[in-house]
């Protein structure tokens, strides 16, 4: 799995290391400033303690500034350890109660730092410690009240009333137990917070390890890659591709030089959603894959996987279906030259007779020349469904090709209506290769409506989401079942005349052109033949034979 930065306790530790660092150089630089003020009678003294108090308030500093200067050392060696706030808590416990006995003892406007002291190391050293330490200042400033009490006069005072110290250590003492009762609150809440957020990190944790558990399972590789085409996740099945790397040597690796045969595809990323093929050059595999783009910009997931068996076995299931084809039409061909043949056969061995009338011998001459004119138009047919032209679209006009293969469809067959409800825009199709088309569908409709009392035949057209659809729908009596099957295959027809070839050709001719040809039963009777065609057929050939 990716490496993922965690927080740890020294990383906490050094974070309230150097917030409180900066506090306690800020309240020593300001209690700086005020004890300079009073040396300049600049502020009110108010109570200080009288006895080398101007000495005193020198080594305070130097005291102060130097242990600041100790903490910054043994940081950075003992930085994770608990000892070392707890050392710091001593010492700030110490220097505090020194300043508070030089400003007041217990009149000192300074009490609040003990709060402040004591409330901001009970985050790291715990309950236990702050009320061991609350319980040590309590006893402290015990004795400081007794002092000032009999000594009065070190703090330049006569006499110092006992209910005033009772009062101000009452207040302190409620003072500690607030501060000890907010320690253990904001511990306990900080607590649940943790616990609640090591059981989030270990569900994602998990989640995480599933995940990679899932995409390890997959047997397809999969990449997930930004918009910079740098790895950001990858599977085993991926990584079985790459001899030599591992996960953490993969992550943040270019797509380029891990698997540079999907860079070609890179930038038509999010025109084209299909399936792509590509050949593997340096590992002799043919993969086929995709690209998906993830939401919320998480980047693009490529997924893919070995097709080189499968390319395999369709280039032999082709083979064996090609060579299927050929046996059929083979056979087909064979039963169709079979009646022929024989009639020339027969026709020649009667003409070696010597004993013939001219007028007999005339018309068995007759009978090979149409037998002959049969198999040469057989092979014709068969010559344009084996190997059709190569298509040359143009852009034509639907209402006027249809127009000029109806005008002499008309002539032979005036009985028959024929509507025409078409758009004028263009198409692209081989000239030729439709007008065939037509001839072939729209003769087979005429000659079914032979026998019908009102035939017609209506041929209409439509577009939508980019298809051509085209339609011829006579009013006949239909298909029957068998037909409706095997309607496009080589060599069956229902007709006493002809190759069976038309449509199947028809259909090969429309297959060129990227249009598909169906023929079904019409549900208000009748029958109907469709031609769809994707409009976009001819521009993505473009597209492929460009180099």
């Amino acid at each position: 799995m990716d490496n993922n930065p965690e927080l740890t306790p020294s990383a906490e530790l050094k974070s309230f290391f150097v917030k409180f660092s900066v506090i306690r150089l800020g309240i020593m630089v300001f209690l700086l400033m005020l004890a300079v003020s009073e040396i300049l009678n600049l502020s009110d003294r108010g109570m200080r303690l009288e006895v080398d108090r101007d000495v005193q308030y020198i080594l305070f500093f130097a005291s102060g500034f130097a242990l600041s200067a100790v903490y910054l050392l043994a940081s950075k060696r003992f930085i994770g350890s608990m000892g070392l706030f707890r050392f710091q808590l001593i010492a700030d416990l110490f220097l505090t109660t020194w300043w508070i006995v030089l400003t007041g003892g217990s009149f000192s406007a300074f009490m609040i730092l003990y709060i402040l002291c004591l409330f901001f190391y009970g985050r790291i050293v715990g309950f236990q410690t702050i009320v061991f330490s609350s319980i040590a200042v309590w006893a402290l400033l015990f004795l400081i009240s007794c002092v000032q009490f009999y000594f009065p006069g070190a703090w330049g005072q006569v006499h110092i009333r006992g209910s005033d110290l009772a009062y101000n250590y009452s207040l302190f003492t409620l003072a500690l137990i607030l501060v000890a009762s907010l320690v253990k609150l904001s511990r306990t809440a900080e607590n649940r917070l943790l616990q609640r957020l090591i059981e989030q990190e270990g569900a994602l944790r998990r989640s995480e390890e599933i995940k990679y558990r899932v995409f390890d399972w997959l047997d397809a590789g999969l990449l997930v890659v930004d918009d910079h085409r740098r790895v950001t996740s990858i599977n085993q099945r991926a990584l079985d591709w790459l001899p030599g790397y591992d996960r953490s040597r993969t992550i943040g690796a270019r797509l380029d030089s891990l698997f540079p045969e999907f860079v070609p595809f890179w930038a038509d990323r999010r025109k084209s959603t299909r399936r792509h093929m590509v050949v593997s050059t340096g590992r002799d595999l043919v993969f086929g894959f995709k690209m998906t783009e993830l939401p919320e910009n998480q980047g693009w997931m490529i997924l893919f996987s070995d097709i080189t068996e499968v390319q395999k076995m369709e280039r032999q299931i082709k083979e064996m279906e090609k060579l299927a084809s050929v046996g059929e039409l083979a056979a087909g061909l064979a039963h169709e030259m079979k009646n022929p043949l024989a009639g020339i056969k027969t026709s020649l061995q009667l003409l070696l007779s010597d004993d013939l009338e001219k007028d007999f011998s005339e018309r068995l001459s007759r009978v090979i020349l149409r037998d002959i004119d049969r198999l040469d138009f057989l092979l014709k047919d068969f010559l344009i469904f084996a190997r059709p032209q190569a298509p040359s679209p143009d852009h034509l006009v639907l209402a006027e090709e249809i127009e000029h293969v109806l005008m002499p469809l008309r002539l032979q067959h005036p009985r028959v209506r024929i509507r025409v409800d078409v758009d004028d825009a263009p198409c692209r199709f081989d000239r030729n290769q439709f007008h065939q088309i037509l001839v072939n569908l729209l003769v087979n409709a005429m000659q079914a409506l032979e026998d019908a009392e009102d035939p017609e035949i209506v041929i209409s057209s439509s577009r939508e989401n980019g298809k051509m659809v085209l339609s011829i729908v006579d009013n006949g009596p239909g298909l029957s079942q068998e037909v409706e099957e095997k309607c496009f295959d080589p060599f069956v027809t229902t007709k006493p005349v002809g190759s069976g070839l038309g449509l199947a050709i028809a259909r090969r001719l429309a297959a060129q052109n990227g249009t598909f040809i169906d023929l079904q039963n019409n549900p208000t009777g009748g029958a109907r033949a469709v031609l769809v065609q994707d409009e976009s057929f001819f521009r993505t050939r473009a597209d492929q034979d460009a180099p």
